[in-house]
């Protein structure tokens, strides 16, 4: 039976355990800062899922006896969350925010660059990281299933590559951009195989705790919930900090199609993919798993900020693949800038009545993802020098 550890020891050298300790001191901070403010509503809303799941009742109405909003996570979340759940809330949102912050840690480390590249990632990470913590939120375990899904592709034969793959797209969707990675697997048939049986046990596992009905019509209703956030965020009613939310906001029209900017970045996003003699290379590689990190949040109308640490693991990627200092210079402070979030940090309601400040947070990393597309399309000739061998770090 292939073997994974997500305790496997990793000896870090001083620099990147300082990393470590300033991710867990920033981890800490928030959650002492929630139980002080007694601002516990979006882990409500996701410990909650496991007391319905047990109950039958909807993952996705309104229970405004616990919380605000609603939940937008598919079924199996509700198992994910359930050991943070059964514990009081003040102690279960502590472990919740150390899981997400340590797990992003570990998959980062397993990411092929030096340490001092891991270093420069982990420092580039912290104002999303500070963001992903005060909103209590999931989305550090969500890119880090990303992260997982790359570099465990070709080990234990894809087993766990296409558990994390498959995980991903059963709580948040994001996961289907794994599906990119199959062009690097290197035995395809059992990595098809292995992600038909991850299927079929991440949607029948929730109903050994409920009913299989139940489970049956909670995934069709999960579908519904996703379609009436998108429509809320497109008509203005929400906050879409995607990218066609700012253009949207820009020009100040709301017949800017999703369908149709979503399809030029699924084409601009597979342009990379004629370079078939790099799909061996490990540089070339890196530069598919940045974009897959950008693309899923630029491309989505319920892109948040805290869903930005998702997509700054693409920026920290493209960082220290890049060498043009110039351009990381000028791009990379203005990302982190905006990636703080300072208007709505220091004028929330004038920031609420001007949209464009909320949704040109987006606009640099859309830039990255730009200078990634391009790198990647034109990987023969940029890395002409390293193209007949594979990058070691």
């Amino acid at each position: 039976m292939p073997t994974f550890s997500l305790t496997k020891k990793i000896k870090l050298p001083e620099d990147n355990r300082l990393v470590l300790l300033m991710w867990l001191a920033v981890t800490l901070i928030f959650v002492v800062d929630s139980w002080i403010t007694h601002r516990f509503n979006n882990y409500l809303i996701f410990e909650n899922t496991f007391r319905n799941l047990l109950h039958q009742q909807s993952f996705y109405a309104a229970y405004p006896e616990f919380h605000e909003d609603s939940n937008h996570y598919g079924p199996v979340f509700s198992l994910i969350v359930a050991p943070f759940a059964s514990l009081p809330n003040w102690l279960g949102l502590l472990f919740w925010n150390l899981f997400n912050c340590l797990f992003l840690f570990k998959a980062i480390q397993t990411l092929p660059m030096s340490n001092k590249d891991r270093i420069t990632f982990g420092f580039i990470a912290l104002p999303c990281l500070i963001e992903s913590m005060l909103n209590q939120q999931f989305n550090a375990a969500a890119g880090a299933l990303i992260i997982l899904n790359y570099t465990q592709l070709n080990k234990a034969k894809g087993f766990f590559s296409s558990m994390f793959m498959v995980l991903g797209i059963f709580v948040k969707l994001y996961g289907i951009i794994g599906l990119a990675f199959f062009f690097f697997v290197k035995n395809k048939p059992k990595y098809i195989l292995f992600s038909i049986f991850w299927a079929m046990v991440f949607f029948l596992l929730p109903m050994f705790f409920s009913s299989p009905l139940f489970v049956f019509e909670s995934y069709q209703e999960w579908i519904g919930s996703l379609a009436e956030k998108n429509s809320i965020n497109v008509m203005g009613a929400g906050t879409d900090m995607s990218i066609m939310g700012f253009f949207r906001t820009l020009f100040n029209s709301t017949y800017i199609s999703n369908s149709i900017c979503i399809s030029i970045g699924a084409v601009l996003f597979m342009l990379p993919f004629i370079n078939f003699s790099a799909y061996g290379k490990r540089r070339f590689q890196l530069l598919i798993l940045a974009s897959s990190l950008l693309f899923p949040i630029l491309f989505s109308t319920g892109a948040e900020d805290c869903t930005f640490i998702i997509s700054i693991a693409g920026v920290g990627i493209w960082y220290v693949l890049e060498k043009n200092k110039k351009l990381k210079n000028i791009l990379l402070p203005v990302l982190l800038i905006t990636a703080c979030d300072f208007p709505m940090l220091f004028f929330p309601v004038f920031a609420k009545s001007h949209p464009i400040l909320l949704s040109m947070l987006s606009f640099p990393y859309f830039l990255v993802w730009i200078r990634v597309l391009y790198k990647a399309f034109r990987y023969k000739k940029i890395f002409a020098n390293e193209y007949t061998s594979e990058l070691a770090y």
